[in-house]
């Protein structure tokens, strides 16, 4: 029996009496059910404060109907809970034209505290019936039916989405049905995707606490149509990043800050820490890459929030905490020898990109003033919240100190912003910031950045920044990647990357791509060295730097080599195909062979290229230098 029926143009949505889910087409073919193992169901605080976990469907509920903007249907209230004295609406509507549902789930009444919601909804595929699951799992995947390999995690991958997830976008297909599903109420969703081998593959939606509770209603929708792949699920949620304002183009961007026109046309170069011994020779290897025809973003070196110490080393003192911002002596010989640099990588016409970590991590109690360094002998910071509650504050500090300073910066990096949303502690009764405030905290630095002139960027490519930040670290990062880990050192992948969010966002952004065996961190972080790292950094249109490339050193000791010679060959290349395409949008992407080997990606200004993985080359028409020949991808 159900509760309600909805009509569309080509479905009919059924909600039946135990909260689940079913969706036929209008001539009566089942296309997707939710799931019948795992129901709906809700975590509650008492009144006394314990906590219980209790089915939805328990209780009785009645009907009234609803309109929110195009979407008509109903509103079903739930009451007397099994075990609870909650009162929750649960709104089910239909926007009839699109065949798109909106589901929202709240509490309106009861002394007891609703705390999470779990399985609201869940979607399973046999894996007999074909097609894939899109996750926004970094760049984005695909897990085919046939996928051999069970996601990380004993086949399930799961967290907050604008963490884990890099966009509220999900899909599935199946042979001509397809299911898209964006998460609104984005920052405190929690979805887990699940492949078993052989069997099946699984999206479920929860929605989780907001410090510490349901706080206001959380709301999906779910678009049921044909024929929509993974590039039209990208164009769908690109209109609707548009409609809430997430939509700025590089282009946009530059009318307010014009210097990401020359930003795109340059390579980074990447001076990971103060040294002064190597000052002259990073000097030398600036002047030659210009000298090579290469314009160079130059990522300024970190320093220390306690001061430069050589004896203790420059790995773990070299923080560029925002403490270190305020030292009044940060390296030898004072503000002055920081300004001194700079206006020599300038006078090379480079750019300068600062770095700086705004994250408050300071012991409780701790104030910091120019007096007390919240830092410990060995220059580690104290460890308390990961939260950017103030960091707003703390910036208009920085820039303040940098301008009485005279240095002077064309990009800012933001270490940690986009990265740290999903570690449940810090969201909990007890923290000072919900998981949406300490975004618009982090967003607030970016527009604050804006403000001053310097561009914005960031660590991680997460959609909610976008409009407010310009640049990344890295497309994605190393738990950005679906792998499996047998060792250290060759981690399996598993299923199918795809250019998920550059089809969405390239044009808005610019990012580096960690692969190609870059190591300065840990073995296992980067692109698999046999998935032809160099046709990626095509593919997915990532902005080039020096330093991911495999085997680099900073300063550059092997100028001559044939292997030098390559690298600066490649990043002309490189930088040829990204200065052609950065400000367009990605339009398309398509497998061109049934085995996936062979791939193509269109760009809105005619440019395009074609990928062949099995024999590592590529082909690239519509820009100039390119013939449009097959040429084989360089061995680094």
């Amino acid at each position: 029996m159900s509760l309600l029926e909805l009509t569309g143009c080509n479905i009919q949505v059924t909600l039946d009496e135990e909260l689940r889910l079913i969706v036929h087409q209008r001539d009566g073919r089942l296309l997707w059910e939710s799931s019948k193992s795992l129901l709906p169901t809700a975590t509650v605080r008492s009144s006394g404060g314990g906590l219980r976990s209790t089915c939805l469907q328990s209780g009785k509920t009645a009907l009234s109907p609803i309109q929110d903007g195009p979407y008509r249907g109903q509103t079903v209230r739930l009451s007397e809970i099994e075990g609870t004295d909650l009162v929750l609406d649960l709104l089910v509507a239909l926007d009839a034209d699109a065949d798109e549902l909106l589901i929202q789930i709240g509490q309106v009444g009861g002394s007891d505290r609703l705390v999470r919601v779990d399985h609201l909804y869940r979607f399973e595929k046999s894996v007999s019936d074909g097609g894939y699951m899109l996750l926004p799992h970094g760049s984005g995947y695909l897990i085919p039916a046939d996928c051999p390999d069970p996601l990380p995690g004993e086949g399930e991958v799961g967290g907050i989405v604008g963490a884990r997830w890099s966009l509220p976008l999900f899909g599935m297909v199946r042979d001509s049905d397809s299911l898209c599903i964006i998460a609104e109420t984005w920052w405190d969703c929690d979805v887990a995707a699940d492949h078993a081998p052989g069997d099946s593959s699984a999206l479920d939606f929860s929605w989780v606490p907001s410090l510490g509770e349901f706080a206001y209603p959380r709301r999906q929708t779910i678009r049921f149509t044909e024929n929509m792949d993974h590039v039209g699920m990208a164009r769908h949620y690109r209109e609707r990043a548009g409609r809430d304002g997430l939509l700025r183009t590089l282009e946009e961007k530059a009318e307010v800050t014009p210097v990401i026109r020359r930003y795109v046309e340059n390579v980074l170069f990447r001076w990971p820490a103060w040294n002064p011994e190597e000052a002259p020779a990073i000097l030398g290897d600036i002047r030659r890459l210009r000298a090579a025809g290469l314009g160079v973003n130059f990522f300024y070196p970190k320093w220390s929030s306690a001061g430069y110490s050589p004896e203790q080393g420059t790995a773990t003192t070299a923080n560029a905490g925002w403490q270190a911002y305020l030292h009044p002596t940060p390296v030898p010989g004072g503000w002055q020898t920081l300004v001194d640099l700079e206006h020599q990588v300038r006078d090379l016409d480079c750019l300068v990109q600062g770095f700086v970590c705004p994250i408050s991590q300071e012991p409780e109690g701790v104030q910091f003033d120019a007096d007390r360094w919240p830092v410990d002998a060995e220059g580690n910071r104290g460890q308390g919240c990961l939260s950017s509650f103030d960091a707003l504050e703390r910036m208009q500090r920085v820039f303040t100190h940098l301008e009485r300073a005279g240095l002077q910066l064309d990009l800012l990096y933001y270490d940690g912003f986009s990265a740290h949303l999903d570690i449940p502690e810090d969201f909990s009764a007890d923290h000072s910031v919900s998981r949406r405030q300490n975004i618009e905290a982090e967003n607030a630095c970016f527009a604050e950045t804006r403000r001053r002139g310097i561009v914005p960027g960031a660590e991680l490519a997460r959609f909610w920044a976008m409009a407010d930040c310009d640049f990344f670290f890295f497309t994605d990062w190393s738990a950005d990647r679906l792998f499996n880990k047998p060792n250290q050192h060759a981690p399996a992948p598993v299923g199918e990357p795809v250019p998920l969010f550059p089809l969405v966002f390239h044009d808005c952004y610019a990012a580096g791509f960690s692969g190609g065996g870059y190591v300065a961190y840990a073995p296992g972080y980067d692109w698999w060295d046999d998935r032809t790292p160099r046709l990626y950094e095509l593919m997915y249109g990532a902005a080039p730097a020096y330093n991911w490339l495999p085997g680099h050193e900073v300063p550059i000791r092997d100028w001559d080599s044939g292997r030098a010679r390559s690298k600066r060959a490649w990043l002309l290349q490189w930088s040829a195909f990204y200065r052609a395409i950065a400000l367009s949008a990605m339009t398309g992407h398509r497998f061109l062979s049934p085995d996936r080997t062979l791939q193509r990606v269109e760009f809105a200004n005619g440019a395009a290229g074609e990928f062949d993985m099995v024999r590592n080359s590529f082909r690239v028409e519509g820009i100039e230098g390119f013939t449009g020949d097959w040429e084989p991808s360089p061995e680094l």
